[in-house]
């Protein structure tokens, strides 16, 4: 084995390696200076000694090639190349056979053996800039669907459903939720063509995702001309009650602006509380996050029996904000799978 490893070592040399090359180049060289029609036969007779010198440096290191695989020689004739070049030069000894015209082959095949690698390192190249291409436009749409992930989910709810794509479903205990609704859209709509109404819905809408971005709100869904809006979900924070409040206000103004804006007379129902809400995704093929419980169903109910351009609270959540808020108190209200509530508008911060 120790002969073996010296084999070995040899082998893969670079001075070894360099010298087989010289060794190809030379024999190339005289092969191309024995036809010249200058040369005369005692100079090509000289130049056939050469070859056949070369023979011995072609052979030799076959020897050399061979036993680097020690014990397993045959492995040796595993590549298809070294099987080639084995029978070529046995030709060499082979009774009657020209020998000259042997070396010339085995010229043919040292020059081959040189350019195939040049040849198998451009394929290579080639395909690794398919693969790089190929994986660069890999990244750009696994981008694209993070970024699409996160315009449906919120980016925590999107890490963990990365992470375990499993049920998730979150208690929360102290939340405020925000439903709007523009006022009498559906008829506005039937006189309306399509493209402007999601054109003016795409300017509204987009305006209150600015606002709720700069709260650090969640936005929830928008479900027709409805925006639904929550704080302290899916992190909890300690002012939601505060922030939502803020928002309701901007809101307005932001319509208002609208409204001078484009020449439209748009209104806007609010309706706010406060309290625990159940928070999840459902859906497989298409991912929805949402809000569950009383408080939703008080908030909706707040902005349904609300007034146009008004933003009704329950007096739960005008407890919370009384020292930091201004309110309206409208007094008892009916309200819809409820029962009897006290009211109040929230009209601006102190």
């Amino acid at each position: 084995m120790a002969l073996a490893e010296q084999f070995k070592q040899l082998a893969e040399s670079r001075w070894f390696q360099r010298f087989i090359i010289g060794a190809i180049f030379l024999s190339v060289l005289s092969i191309g200076l024995e036809t010249l029609p200058s040369v005369s036969p005692s100079v090509a007779r000289g130049f056939q000694f050469v070859e056949r010198l070369l023979l011995g440096v072609f052979l030799g290191e076959m020897v050399v090639r061979i036993g680097a695989h020690g014990a397993q020689p045959w492995r040796f004739f595993a590549n298809g190349w070294n099987a080639l070049d084995f029978a070529v030069v046995a030709l060499c000894f082979a009774p009657g056979m020209d020998n000259l015209a042997v070396l010339r082959l085995v010229r043919l095949l040292r020059v081959l053996r040189l350019v195939a690698p040049l040849y198998e390192s451009e394929l290579i190249r080639r395909k690794n800039e398919e693969l790089a291409a190929a994986y660069h436009a890999l990244d750009e749409e696994k981008g694209k669907s993070e970024r699409l992930l996160l315009n449906v989910l919120p980016v925590l709810i999107a890490e963990r459903l990365k992470g375990s794509p499993q049920v998730i479903a979150d208690r929360y205990d102290a939340a405020s939720v925000l439903f709007a609704d523009i006022v009498g859209f559906s008829k506005f709509a039937r006189a309306t063509p399509p493209e402007q109404i999601v054109a003016m819905l795409d300017a509204v809408f987009s305006r209150f995702d600015h606002l709720a971005g700069e709260l650090r709100l969640e936005k929830i869904k928008t479900i027709g001309d409805c925006y639904m809006v929550v704080a302290g979900v899916p992190v909890p924070r300690a002012d939601h009650a505060e922030a939502i409040a803020h928002m309701a206000l901007a809101m307005l103004r932001s319509l208002a602006d609208f409204n001078r804006e484009t020449g439209q007379s748009l209104q806007l129902r609010v309706g706010l509380h406060s309290g625990p809400v159940v928070a999840g995704v459902i859906g497989r093929k298409k991912f929805i996050y949402d809000l569950w419980g009383d408080t939703v169903n008080t908030a909706s109910r707040m902005e349904s029996h609300g007034v146009p351009d008004r933003v009704q609270v329950t007096e739960e959540f005008s407890r919370l904000l009384a020292d930091k808020f201004h309110f309206e108190e409208r007094g008892p209200t009916e309200v819809k799978g409820i029962g009897t509530l006290n009211t109040f508008f929230l009209t601006g911060e102190k």
